[in-house]
């Protein structure tokens, strides 16, 4: 299992009114994720900070088979869809508001990402984060 933290823009995609309607959202796979890895979510400006802890419940979802989310996109939304491409689900664990996980405190806590893409996290960050998440 990899734990990784993922960008979510809520300028382009209402990620909390999707979560809050389907309990899952579905991801453009481009990396290797597996079933079972969890992903954190950092939601970026104006948010800045991690709010969502998930689990990848199933990967290489073809685009015929994808859930239509399009309903929670913004206009500023060019997201580029193609034919032949995949999506993993990610499933919502637990969502927190916490200035804990901030950009500020993630990068005390270890962080050397400015948060552009997934990454993967481990260590002393991890551990971090995932006492935010137990409180």
């Amino acid at each position: 299992m990899t734990n990784w933290i993922f960008i979510s823009n809520p300028n382009q995609f209402r990620m909390s009114d999707c979560l809050n309607e389907c309990g899952f959202v579905e991801y453009l796979q481009r990396n290797k994720v597996r079933v079972d890895d969890v992903v954190y979510l950092y939601s970026t400006y104006p948010i800045q900070r991690i709010e969502y802890k998930m689990v990848v419940e199933c990967t290489d979802i073809p685009l015929e088979k994808a859930y239509d989310d399009s309903r929670f996109s913004t206009e500023a939304n060019d997201r580029t869809i193609q034919r032949g491409d995949r999506f993993f689900r990610l499933r919502l664990i637990k969502a927190v508001e916490s200035s804990n996980l901030s950009l500020e405190s993630l990068r005390n806590h270890g962080l050397k990402s400015s948060m552009q893409g997934p990454l993967k996290v481990s260590g002393h960050l991890l551990d971090y984060i995932e006492g935010q998440f137990n409180k």
